[in-house]
């Protein structure tokens, strides 16, 4: 006996889930057709109905599905980094937001991209769309820059040698010699910046955090349109230096003070 349909639409849901955590990558609608065999009017279905309840992210410039962190929050309970009901990344992530007035993210190393786990950001027009869950190239974007620059050159030049591979998702070609000049410059200077690295006109302040939290990699980054950036770019740097210096560091040594909302 065939199984109900509810049934068998459950069933899809949870190997299409499952094709994302083998694949850690992006996936196009004609390649979630193609490895799982369903039929394409019934995956866009699929996809559309956990599109609108927000387990997927649809990004249009490239066509590309990926589940969300809501899909982590799931099991969250049963264990899992943290990192995005963290509360105290929480709050420093929302500082950040005030202190800047432009969107302020936590984001997690997700094999040759970086995933935004909390995004904090005002109701105006935002020029790309930025929530949790998304997915950044992390070698053309501050936030993975800022991570790849805590790890030795071997590593980072495995990465971007994957990266190049797989080309998913990278609007901006991605070449060792640049990734190694942006790492020297990050590590000199202790942050990351990145001017049209994954859209144009966008772009992005971000650091590393100097110990990993729950044994997870996490930088914090401060995005929005480039002018708006590079007006106030020594002061969103000063704001990051605040959140790692006044906020992360007595926290991991037991305290959680944290820095006075700007009046």
């Amino acid at each position: 006996m065939p199984a109900p349909s509810e049934v068998k639409s459950a069933a899809r849901v949870l190997e299409l889930l499952e094709l994302f955590d083998q694949l850690q990558t992006p996936l196009t609608l004609r390649e979630i057709v193609e490895r799982t065999g369903y039929p394409q009017s019934s995956t866009a279905a699929l996809l559309a109905t956990l599109i609108q309840r927000g387990y997927v992210m649809h990004d249009r410039s490239s066509a590309e599905y990926a589940p969300t962190a809501l899909v982590a929050h799931l099991g969250r309970w049963v264990g899992g980094d943290g990192i995005s009901t963290h509360p105290l990344i929480r709050r420093t992530v929302a500082w950040l937001h005030r202190q800047t007035g432009e969107t302020a993210i936590a984001a997690v190393q997700l094999g040759t991209y970086v995933r935004y786990e909390i995004v904090s950001q005002d109701a105006r027009p935002k020029v790309v769309m930025t929530e949790p869950g998304v997915l950044r190239p992390i070698c053309t974007s501050a936030s993975g820059l800022a991570l790849l620059s805590r790890l030795d050159d071997a590593t980072v030049r495995a990465l971007v040698r994957r990266a190049q591979r797989e080309r998913r998702g990278i609007t901006v070609p991605v070449r060792w010699p640049q990734v190694r000049q942006q790492l020297e410059w990050a590590r000199r200077y202790g942050f990351a910046v990145s001017r049209g690295g994954v859209f144009a006109g966008t772009g992005m302040v971000a650091m590393p955090l100097p110990l990993p939290v729950n044994g997870q990699g996490v930088a914090l980054g401060v995005g929005g349109p480039v002018p708006r950036l590079d007006a106030q770019l020594s002061h969103i740097v000063e704001a990051l230096r605040q959140a790692m210096d006044m906020v992360f560091r007595p926290a991991l040594q037991g305290s959680q003070p944290m820095p006075a909302n700007k009046a």
